[in-house]
This record gives C-alpha cells, sequence and structure tokens, in this order.
C-alpha cells in the first residue's frame, strides 16, 4: 500500500468480506435476494473484493465516481494484473474467499 487512504480502504473492504456469507463471486454486489447491486448502493449486503474495494472507497469519500476510480488504484496496487483476465478478480473467481483474504493480508502487512 502506498497511501495511508488506500490502506484504510483495504482494512475496510476487508472487513466487509471477512465473513464469508458477505462475500460474492461472479459479481461485484449482490443484494441480500442474490440480485445484482451497485456496491455503492446501500441494499448491497454481498462482495467480491473489488466490490468490497469499491464499496469502502464509496464509504470514504462519498462520491460513487471518484470511489470507483480510487477503488480500482487499490485493487490494481494489491494485485497487478498477471492473469489473462485480471488479477484480484480473478482471484477471487477462481481462487476463491480464503486467497482473497490473503491478497489482502499481504498488502496490509
Amino acid at each position: 500500500m502506498t497511501t495511508t487512504v488506500q490502506r484504510q480502504i483495504l482494512i475496510n473492504a476487508r472487513a466487509l468480506i471477512a465473513d464469508p456469507a458477505h462475500w460474492s463471486s461472479g459479481m461485484l454486489a449482490r443484494a441480500a435476494d442474490g440480485g445484482h447491486v451497485d456496491p455503492c448502493d446501500p441494499s448491497a449486503t454481498n462482495w467480491c473484493a473489488v466490490g468490497a474495494i469499491h464499496r469502502a472507497a464509496y464509504d470514504l469519500v462519498g462520491d460513487r465516481d471518484q470511489a470507483i476510480r480510487i477503488g480500482n488504484d487499490v485493487a490494481k496496487t494489491i494485485c497487478p494484473r498477471r492473469w489473462f483476465f485480471g488479477g484480484v478478480e480473478a482471484i477471487n473467481d477462481i481462487r476463491g474467499h480464503a486467497a482473497v483474504l490473503a491478497v489482502f493480508d499481504k498488502a496490509l502487512q
């Protein structure tokens, strides 16, 4: 992590998905009924790694567009794109919850 803001976003994002019941794959965020919602939407209850980062950024800055930009920067910082379709997104959707938490924990060391 390069900044205090990025670190706080990662800490908050990790907290959102620490419980597997609030983690998701295949979508940035889901509502309680399982349907797709924007990660910044108040009805979101489950997030993938990137969705949680976007939501944590939104909770800090209060502006969706700015949160998405900041969140994308944080996601690239913690896991540069090494896989054919994307870093932390691929880890989230292919390797699963424990692998995502491990990426967050490594970045926070």
